[in-house]
Parts: structure tokens; C-alpha cells; sequence
């Protein structure tokens, strides 16, 4: 059985286990111990060297960073043409998720991610730096949905997985998300699919 290891109060960890639920894979959650250091003990180093969270185990397959796993899972467990929009294999949408994977973990967590473990969790940084980016994040992505449902492609794929948990999430770094219609029509769209699920922090609206 695959094994995710991580955080429940993690927006990464979190859209790992979406994307599993969503593809209805059986999985077993191993919360990791940060308080004791667990995530940098020996045998986790064994398992990613940068003692980071999450890591997926898959029998013998170990991939870490959550932008890989999407891309591992969508390619391995999109068995049936219905669950290939994940990640088509289609040259020009591969490259557009490329992009917007590229901006999961660029812009959107280097901004609305650490204002947030900032408030939530008092790691440090320039709080206001990291806000200020983030209203601008919001608004070109919000200007980017304005005319279209999905980030990357016609259909749900990594790529919404990907920037999902740290825009829905961002109230807790004090970023409002009111005025943008686009993205809250986005948000109902991710909350339609089959086996979506949810985390603390992200509100139903």
C-alpha cells in the first residue's frame, strides 16, 4: 500500500492526499512528528535527504517534493482515458501544467504560503513583503480565470491541485480572498469533483 508522509495542517501534504482521493487510491497516512524533530531524524533522511514533507512510498518508490508526487501519481494511477486530463499526454498541455506547478511552488507559496506559516505557525519573514506578493498573485490569476474554468487545460488537472490548498488557505496569512470572483468560482468547481476533500482552514463558501 502507498504510505504519505506528512502534516495534516499542511497545505502540501493536503494536496497530495486530494489528488489520492480523487483518484480513489487506498493510501496509509504517516503524520510526521515535527515537535521531536521526526522529519530529520536518520531513517526519514533516508527517505528525502532535504528532510522535507511530504514523501510518498510506493512499494519500493520513494518521491518527495509534492509537485513530483502529482505528477508520479497522475501519470501512474490515471489508468482510464476518463482520468487522463490529470496530466494529457498531449506535448502543449503538459507543458502548460509544467507552468502552473512551477508557479504552485514559486509565487503562490513563496508569498501567500509563508505569509501564512508566518501568522499560523511564526516561522520568520517579511510578513508584509509576503502579503503585498500575494494580493498580486490573486489578481493575475484571478484576471487568468476570469474566462476560463481550469488553470492549465479545458478539464481539472495537477496543475489546479497544485495552486488549490495555499490561494483557498490564505486568509491565515491575512490575505483577503474577497473580490475575486473568478477564484471562488474556481474553489466551487475543485469542491464538485468526485472525492474531493477538504482540510481545516479552508471554508465552505
Amino acid at each position: 500500500m502507498i504510505k504519505l508522509y506528512g502534516l495534516d495542517v499542511s497545505g502540501n501534504t493536503y494536496k497530495i492526499r486530494l489528488l489520492l482521493h480523487l483518484l480513489n487510491i487506498k493510501y496509509q497516512f504517516i503524520s510526521l512528528d515535527i515537535n521531536n524533530k521526526q522529519h530529520k531524524s536518520d531513517d526519514y533522511l533516508k527517505l528525502n535527504p532535504r528532510g522535507e514533507f511530504p514523501v510518498l512510498k510506493d512499494e519500493e518508490t520513494v518521491i518527495w517534493d509534492s509537485q513530483a508526487i502529482l505528477v508520479y501519481l497522475a501519470v501512474k494511477y490515471s489508468s482510464t482515458p476518463k482520468d487522463d486530463h490529470w496530466h494529457p499526454k498531449n506535448a502543449t498541455e503538459m507543458a502548460h501544467i509544467t507552468q502552473w506547478l512551477t508557479v504552485a511552488n514559486g509565487e503562490i507559496f513563496s508569498s501567500l504560503g509563508k505569509a501564512r506559516s508566518r501568522l499560523k505557525f511564526g516561522y520568520e519573514c517579511d510578513l508584509e513583503l509576503a502579503q503585498a506578493q500575494g494580493k498580486s498573485t490573486l489578481e493575475w490569476i484571478e484576471k487568468h480565470l476570469s474566462n476560463r474554468h481550469w488553470l492549465a487545460t479545458d478539464k481539472p488537472s495537477i496543475a489546479d491541485i497544485a495552486c488549490y490548498p495555499y490561494i483557498a488557505l490564505c486568509e491565515e496569512g491575512g490575505v483577503s480572498i474577497d473580490g475575486y470572483p473568478a477564484i471562488h468560482a474556481w474553489f466551487q468547481r475543485i469542491k464538485s469533483l468526485n472525492g474531493y476533500i477538504t482540510m481545516q482552514g479552508i471554508k465552505d463558501r
